[in-house]
């Protein structure tokens, strides 16, 4: 007689797949994962944007003080971008570090898009530890040592590829891009978010949703406090501690990775509860 039918060994989804995003296990009991709904569905917005104020704010404090230590800041690349063209332009020799800045910044990019999970932007609101981020935050104190060791040069590329792996994991967050090193294109979506909402009031019809728009307001919030923060800290402590300085976003960001991620978990289902609910 001939073999009973084997299930399809195909992938398999997220959903189903144990450990995958659908119900993740952690010894023995399974971490609750959020569906990946879009930003306006998600019922913890809250968190959303505690997490996102925190992350801009140690993008703003950490690129604060880079520019009393080093000149320019390491989290972003626009600007950069000018001036390498301008000092190339000039015959300045700083133009290679900015190139290299910038460079540094995509590699960061590169580094949380090959990872996977181990840069997973849903991570802290899933109760997972983030490595990617908690390396980030190591790569800032290394940078902080390299400063201390009249390595400037080396100081900002260090800076650099740690933001950009904290810009990749913010972006990869699957509800809406967070994007925690600059506010540009969130003030963008929340703009034109306002003007559809303008022409919708105009015309008798519903408004879009606002939640773009919270959240980039928390964001720009985020990133002057910790630009405001970077200034009193530098002004107090800037001549006996300099570059040490930057182990405080340091700090705060190894604080996102591991233990912010167990204090805002959704809780854990209790199987039997499932079982009822079937």
């Amino acid at each position: 007689c001939s073999a009973p039918a084997r299930p399809s060994t195909g992938p398999r989804s997220h959903a189903s797949a144990p450990g995958g995003r659908g119900g993740r296990m952690s010894e023995g009991k399974a971490v609750v994962a959020r569906p990946k709904v879009p930003l306006d569905k998600r019922p913890d917005f809250g968190k959303i944007l505690g997490v996102a104020g925190l992350y801009t704010t140690i993008a703003g404090l950490l690129n604060g003080i880079a520019v009393y230590e080093v000149g320019t800041p390491v989290g972003y690349t626009s600007g950069p971008c000018v001036n390498a063209g301008r000092f190339l332009a000039a015959g300045d020799p700083v133009a290679r570090n900015i190139l290299g800045i910038c460079t540094m910044f995509y590699v960061g990019g590169i580094f949380a898009g090959i990872t996977g999970d181990a840069c997973d932007g849903d991570a802290v609101f899933e109760g997972r530890m983030s490595p990617g981020m908690l390396f980030s935050s190591f790569l800032l104190a290394l940078g902080a040592y390299a400063k201390r060791q009249n390595r400037p040069w080396l100081a900002c590329q260090l800076w650099s590829l740690s933001q950009g792996i904290l810009n990749g994991i913010s972006s990869r967050f699957s509800a809406a891009p967070i994007r925690a090193t600059h506010t540009a294109g969130g003030q963008t979506d929340a703009a034109m978010t306002l003007g559809n909402a303008w022409i919708a009031l105009t015309q008798g019809k519903p408004t879009p949703p606002m939640r773009k728009v919270i959240l980039n307001i928390v964001c720009c919030f985020g990133m002057i406090f910790g630009g405001f923060g970077a200034h009193k800290i530098h002004a107090k402590w800037g001549k006996q501690y300099g570059a040490w300085l930057t182990l405080i976003p340091a700090a705060m960001q190894a604080f996102a990775a591991t233990a912010l991620p167990a204090m805002i978990a959704p809780a854990a289902e209790d199987p039997e509860d499932e079982k009822k609910t079937a």
